[in-house]
């Protein structure tokens, strides 16, 4: 009996308790607070926030702790008129309203288990940047506590808006390039941590090709400076192979490959785990050792691996280049730029490469000087394919019809064989194509 009388008791007070919480939520008018919290809600959803706003203030007056609503909400509407406001003085003043509704969400509602003081602040801080971009000293010192908060929890818009503030005081002289690298390495951290998880996450991809390219193009990330962050790193997380991928990603988007980090790095990826991009590092680090053996040895393996690979167009061409100048290996260089158009079948590059292998090559394949000269036809129908299917190699592709052209038979030599411009025409030996007569005019 004693027992159940216990029971009831601590029944009664935490009913209490609760009955407590309550009316403090609802404010010292719980009437008004229900009353105003319906009358702004209706113009609200109906998109009539200059109705909605003025019920709103009275709500957060009556009973600021009332609802999270209040102040999600609130947020929603002014960020409305400030992009709808065009006078500057007002767009100030009604930014200032917005931060203090952030402000006033975190008195209130900080602790939330969802959406506490860190999400809030990392709200604060990306609208602070996007509605008063001059202020990055207050949006950086913002985000960083909401990221400090959150950590891998934080959001990627969060993350991009930080690394941008890092980027913009830098260039501004306030952050040192070492905080720009502590900066850089903290929004990958989370960036990894969340492609970890999720490897397919979009949202995250694009964060992070962004992040790196804030870092890329702040100015902090010489190649000296990153040596000497990741070489400091490498002992310890040497058996890391995302932390790999990316510091070896990055050491090539900043040209940083003669570096000793970037072999070091490179060579420990591709033994833990031996991918056409570990391959591809490696040959771009013996090209620039200009040991070419070893550089042909990396893209075959990445070639043999490579299938699928965004990289198997590239390691198809640097090896077509390299049989083509190193050895001399006309037809074997062709079939490697061939393989590299079949990967990529709208790159320019390998085609203006098969024109100059049949320069090169004319004299191996043929000892008369009229059979040589027709060589000139199938290599300049290789430049003009180039240009017309990729814009980026256009005028290069110009550049070497115009060249080459003067080398064409002239008027007499395609008379004396009884060819006329136009006609069709055979290319013999291994180039076997079929071209156009085409004479130089004298």
């Amino acid at each position: 009996m004693k027992k159940i009388l216990a029971i009831a008791i601590l029944m009664m007070a935490t009913a209490g308790g609760l009955n407590a919480q309550s009316a403090d939520k609802m404010g010292s008018d719980p009437e008004s607070c229900a009353k105003y919290n319906s009358l702004y809600s209706e113009p609200y959803k109906q998109g009539n926030f200059t109705e909605a706003i003025y019920w709103w203030r009275l709500a957060l007056q009556t009973c600021p702790a009332s609802y999270k609503n209040l102040y999600i909400r609130g947020a929603v509407m002014f960020q409305t008129r400030i992009e709808n406001e065009s006078d500057p003085r007002k767009k100030s003043s009604l930014v200032d309203s917005l931060l203090w509704v952030y402000d006033q969400r975190i008195l209130y509602f900080g602790d939330d288990a969802k959406a506490g003081k860190g999400y809030i602040l990392g709200e604060k801080g990306v609208d602070l940047q996007k509605y008063r971009s001059e202020d990055y000293p207050s949006s950086y010192k913002i985000l960083g506590e909401s990221i400090s908060i959150q950590g891998s929890q934080s959001p990627a818009k969060v993350i991009l808006s930080y690394m941008r503030a890092s980027q913009q005081l830098y260039h501004d002289g306030a952050n040192d390039a070492e905080t720009v690298m502590n900066d850089y390495e903290k929004c990958m951290d989370i960036v990894d941590a969340n492609l970890k998880l999720h490897p397919e996450d979009t949202v995250f991809i694009l964060t992070r090709d962004q992040v790196e390219s804030y870092f890329t193009n702040s100015g902090a990330a010489t190649c000296e400076a990153l040596s000497k962050l990741f070489s400091s790193k490498f002992a310890a997380l040497k058996e890391d192979i995302e932390w790999l991928r990316k510091i070896t990603r990055q050491l090539r988007k900043t040209g940083c490959t003669d570096s000793v980090i970037f072999a070091e790095a490179s060579e420990a990826l591709f033994a833990l785990q031996p991918t056409a991009e570990a391959a591809h590092n490696l040959a771009y680090l013996f090209l620039r050792r200009e040991e070419s053996d070893r550089a042909s040895e990396y893209l075959q393996k990445g070639i043999e691996i490579g299938e699928g690979s965004t990289e198997l167009a590239d390691m198809y061409f640097e090896l077509a280049q390299l049989t083509f100048q190193r050895q001399k290996n006309y037809q074997k260089a062709r079939a490697l730029a061939l393989k590299a158009i079949d990967a990529r079948p709208n790159w320019g590059r390998p085609y203006l490469l098969i024109g100059k292998i049949y320069i090169d090559a004319r004299s191996e394949v043929f000892s008369d000087p009229w059979d040589q000269s027709t060589v000139f036809w199938a290599a300049v129908d290789k430049f003009i394919k180039a240009g017309s299917l990729d814009p980026d190699e256009a005028d290069e592709a110009a550049k070497m019809v115009s060249t080459y052209s003067n080398y064409f038979p002239n008027n007499e030599m395609v008379f004396f064989r009884m060819l006329h411009d136009g006609d069709n025409y055979a290319v013999g030996g291994w180039i076997n194509e079929t071209t156009r007569v085409r004479s130089k005019k004298l």
